[in-house]
């Protein structure tokens, strides 16, 4: 991840700034928040924070690599998916074309189906996925109700509705699609937990006490030094933290 990698090449650069300035005898700024001792203390939050969004990341990976297969076509290597039974149950009720009821069955399911494929717009860029529902997730908690629907049309059938694929009975379409309502509801709480490391992290870098805020105080610090910004001190940590 781009993002991920930004924040992690930002960090590091301040860990190397650190290790100059914590090197340096006659580094002692007034200023509470860039004291050796205060940086020092400030680079594991850092440290955590980035871990808690690599970690939140990682579980939000995989609840969708549960929930994802349950829902829609992924080549053919998920034949029991919401799509795909969807797709069975028309062919089905498709089967019997002189069952009126089946017609007018097989042309509401059908209609179901082609509102099923998720349209992805492009990802807004340096939009983080824990900002809000994105419309996948829109697709995804809509086919709870598409495969609610598609029950209800094939339970009014009564016991006429007898595939031969037992994927396609009430029955187990009911299950399947209460676990991707399930499914559904995992993903969702792994989102907010990232949109929350997210943001906690976003704090610990350009917040008020943030990273960001105490780079440019150490800088301006430094450049108080004989020579000003042509000092050594100021030369060499300016270099670290662009990484130059």
């Amino acid at each position: 991840m781009a993002v991920q990698q930004s924040f992690d090449a930002v960090f590091q650069r301040f860990k190397n700034g650190n290790v100059l300035i914590q090197a340096w005898g006659d580094y002692d700024p007034g200023n509470p928040l860039i004291t050796k001792a205060a940086i020092t203390a400030f680079i594991p939050t850092v440290e955590a924070g980035n871990t808690a969004v690599t970690d939140d990341d990682t579980d939000l990976g995989n609840a969708r690599g549960v929930r994802n297969p349950l829902v829609f076509e992924i080549g053919v290597t998920n034949p029991a998916c919401l799509e795909t039974r969807t797709r069975g149950i028309v062919n089905y009720l498709r089967s019997d074309p002189d069952n009126n009821a089946f017609l007018t069955s097989s042309k509401k399911v059908n209609a179901i189906l082609k509102k099923m494929r998720p349209n992805y717009p492009k990802k807004v860029p340096g939009t983080p996925r824990g900002s809000g529902k994105s419309p996948s997730e829109k697709s995804f908690a809509a086919a709870v109700g598409q495969g609610k629907a598609v029950i209800t049309i094939i339970t009014k059938l009564g016991a006429a509705y007898n595939p031969a694929d037992s994927n396609l009975t009430v029955a187990n379409m009911t299950t399947l699609v209460n676990l991707i309502d399930t499914e559904n509801g995992n993903v969702q709480s792994a989102l907010e937990n990232y949109g929350e490391s997210n943001q906690a992290r976003l704090k610990l870098y350009k917040g008020p006490q943030g990273l960001e805020k105490r780079r440019s105080a150490i800088l301006k610090y430094l450049s108080s030094f004989p020579g000003l910004t042509k000092s050594d001190h100021y030369r060499e940590y300016n270099q670290a933290i662009k990484g130059t």
